[in-house]
Order: C-alpha cells, then structure tokens, then sequence
C-alpha cells in the first residue's frame, strides 16, 4: 500500500539503532532516511522505540565505548529536522495503542514493546516494516504488515 505516492516506513528499534551506529543492514537504513530528507518516505517511530533506543545506545557506550549522549543527541536532533519536514511521524503509547499491543502479546507471546511498534506501524499507515529481529518480523508480517528485514542472512 503507497499512501499519497510517498511510502511509510516503520523503523523498530533495531533498525533505527542501524542509522547511528555502524552494523550490517545500516546502509539499507541510510537509504531509508535519504528517502525521507528527499520526501519520497517518511520515517514511522512510536516514542517508545525511541526511549528504546536510548537504552541501546547507553549499552554500547560501555560496550562499544560509543558516546551515548552525543549518538541521542544526534538521533533527536535529526528525527526533530525530519518532522520539521514532515517526512516523520512519532506515534504515542496511548491507551489504545496499550489496549491493541495487549491482544498482539497474548495472540503471538511478544514483548509489550514489540507489540507497540506493530501496533504504531499500523497507526501510522506503514508501508513497510524495517527491522532486524526475525521473530518481530514474522509477527508484523502476520498482522498485515510488509516486513523488510535488515542485517541479518538473507534480509530484504
């Protein structure tokens, strides 16, 4: 489904995580975003993924040994210019997001955040759901969605 010629794409977390800090499937998220800023697609993301994705920055930092403020800081700033452009969306962990991720966690044994980042792609209208975690993609994929799995054997 393309709504208004521009496609949708939700970023889960792993995903998301791919624009800034290099791993496999990072060029295909790179392309994603240059996408976006071309206002060919626009960039999907639930709040909490983002929160999300602060925690995984926070573990590389002492894993990795990458600045985890200054890698959130860009990941805000950037996602700030996106919206601007409206080439992004942010959904919030409603009720009713909560309420719909409860059915997702019970009919296929999720994590609730999981739950909310199909439930938030389904929001927003996805076209494509980008992630990185087979078991999510698989989910998304049964919920309706057209799942694009990055950095791992045999993606896309």
């Amino acid at each position: 489904m393309v709504v208004s010629g521009i496609e949708r794409y939700y970023l889960d977390t792993s995903a998301l995580v791919k624009r800034y800090v290099e791993e496999p499937g990072s060029a295909d998220v790179d392309a994603v975003f240059s996408s976006a800023y071309n206002g060919r697609a626009e960039v999907c993301l639930s709040h909490w993924n983002v929160l999300e994705a602060l925690v995984v920055f926070d573990k590389y930092s002492r894993r990795l040994g990458i600045d985890a403020k200054q890698t959130s800081r860009l990941m805000l700033r950037e996602l700030k210019t996106l919206l601007r452009l409206r080439s992004a969306r942010l959904v919030g962990v409603t009720s009713s997001v909560i309420k719909r991720s409860m059915k997702l966690v019970l009919d296929h044994h999720i994590y609730s955040a999981d739950a909310i980042q199909v439930v938030s792609a389904q929001i927003c209208g996805c076209t494509r759901f980008v992630t990185a975690d087979r078991r999510l993609g698989e989910v998304a994929g049964e919920e309706g969605l057209s799942v694009i799995l990055v950095g791992v054997g045999g993606g896309s």
